[in-house]
């Protein structure tokens, strides 16, 4: 995550925005994870296991629409 999303701060890592305060730890597991499952599904893709890359795929879509998962197939 770039930037703050209530005030769209630039962020620098942390998991508090430095402008408004905003608690992001949850909201920033939640990329992490999607992040994972992304790179689950292309592991699992060149594994040859379509299946599981779809399911994985599925759910991190769910999490977060990236740009890379959107492009993997979703």
């Amino acid at each position: 995550m770039e930037r703050c999303p209530i005030c769209r701060a630039t962020l620098n890592g942390a998991d508090t925005c430095r402008r408004c305060r905003a608690e992001l730890g949850s909201v920033i597991g939640v990329e992490r994870q999607a992040r994972r499952l992304l790179g689950e599904a292309m592991h699992h893709l060149a594994l040859g296991d379509r299946e599981g890359a779809g399911r994985r795929l599925r759910r991190s879509l769910l999490l977060h629409r990236t740009p890379e998962a959107l492009a993997l197939g979703g």
